[in-house]
């Protein structure tokens, strides 16, 4: 490797760890750390890790880091193990993404971590005992270790894909379309850098791609912070201001009346003063995904919102009131069911009110009233 391309391919990856440090940065400044959050950090570090040991790498190749079979195994063995946990971060942060919460149970978070763990062990035994195998004579991986090198990482990135391109076309993840897609062709516009850089090895392009790439993931992570609500993973009520000036549900070919639902838990004040916040917290997170699960069976589209303390408003596209009156009495069931399973000490149901939506801006507020109107009578009947 030519000395001027080596010195060119190290100034390249600083400047891209020097923007995935800044970005790691910022992220640790977060107030809110959740889960999500903690998991891209993971994903940022391993990105700095990998592009510390590429640089290595390629002065192994510039023959400026001594060249021999223990340097060459072991930065090898680093590459590897960074690219799998790397991969394995974005599976569950794109899981995560997508409201996956099996992810948060411990046992299947093991399930999800053990093919990069497996991987990392085989291509550590690999070079220890059948070292010649994986490294040639000249020095250089085998086709053998870039096939391990590959597969586990591949694998993460094409069921994450897929999954979030099925989670896109769901229609009550309409609102999230663009953002699920956006994730989806990230790892593939990467790999395909990556493909180009094997190719044409006069640019370090992974490098270039993955940096490009993940500072888009960023922007898209900073819009979510400002759209969803962090407790429920809805969408909160400066998203459903958006949504509906821009009129997404209502234009285009198949543009028509709609329906508003207002939603309201029944003496939510009394969990909160008897069992703590905690519970209440529990309480809302419960209903939400009551309403969630109500909503992804509906043939309509729909958009879910948390618009304050225990109310949740709901928009559907459908001028069937029958399948309104039917999603309200399934929400109600998904409640009472979802509770009891919970093993909740207080019983959790909810006043439903609802009202005809022209889809007009202009018209928005008076039928949230109007769904409040009907909320009041439901919630005084039961």
């Amino acid at each position: 490797m030519e000395l001027s391309y080596t010195f060119f391919y190290i100034e390249a990856n600083i400047v891209c760890i020097a923007i995935f440090v800044i970005l790691l940065l910022r992220s640790f400044k977060g107030i809110d750390r959740q889960q999500k959050q903690r998991v891209f950090d993971g994903i940022l570090i391993s990105h700095i890790l990998y592009f510390l040991c590429d640089t290595v790498w390629v002065l192994i190749l510039g023959d400026i880091v001594s060249h021999t079979i223990v340097t060459v195994s072991i930065i090898n063995i680093l590459n590897s193990i960074l690219l799998d946990i790397l991969a394995c971060c974005w599976f569950i942060y794109t899981g995560l993404v997508t409201g996956g919460k099996y992810l948060n149970d411990m046992k299947n978070r093991w399930i999800v971590e053990s093919p990069f763990v497996l991987s990392a062990l085989t291509m550590t035994i690999m070079f220890i005992f059948f070292n010649d195998l994986m490294v040639g004579e000249d020095l250089v991986p085998t086709g053998l270790y870039y096939f391990l090198f590959i597969s586990v990482p591949a694998a993460y990135i094409i069921i994450s894909s897929v999954r979030l391109v099925m989670e896109a076309l769901k229609k009550e993840n309409f609102a999230h379309r663009s953002g699920f897609i956006s994730y989806a062709i990230y790892p593939v516009v990467v790999l395909g850098f990556g493909s180009l850089q094997v190719i044409w090895l006069n640019a370090p392009l992974f490098c270039f791609g993955s940096t490009i790439m993940m500072v888009y993931v960023y922007i898209i992570s900073l819009d979510n912070l400002v759209s969803l609500d962090p407790l429920t993973g809805l969408n909160n009520r400066a998203q459903l201001k958006r949504y509906v000036s821009n009129e997404i549900m209502w234009t285009g070919d198949d543009k028509k009346m709609g329906y508003v639902l207002m939603i309201d838990l029944n003496k939510f004040k009394n969990i909160n003063d008897r069992y703590g916040h905690l519970e209440g917290d529990a309480a809302i997170v419960r209903a939400a995904d009551a309403i969630r699960i109500a909503c992804s069976g509906l043939n309509s589209r729909s958009f879910v919102c948390r618009y304050g303390g225990d109310e949740f408003i709901v928009l559907v596209a459908t001028e069937n009131e029958e399948e309104i009156k039917a999603l309200k009495q399934l929400i109600k069931a998904t409640l009472a069911d979802m509770n009891h399973k919970a093993e909740a000490p207080y019983e959790l149901a909810c006043g439903i009110g609802y009202a005809p939506y022209s889809g007009e801006t202009t018209a928005f507020q008076g039928a949230v009233k109007a769904a409040d109107e009907a909320l009041y009578i439901d919630k005084k009947q039961s």
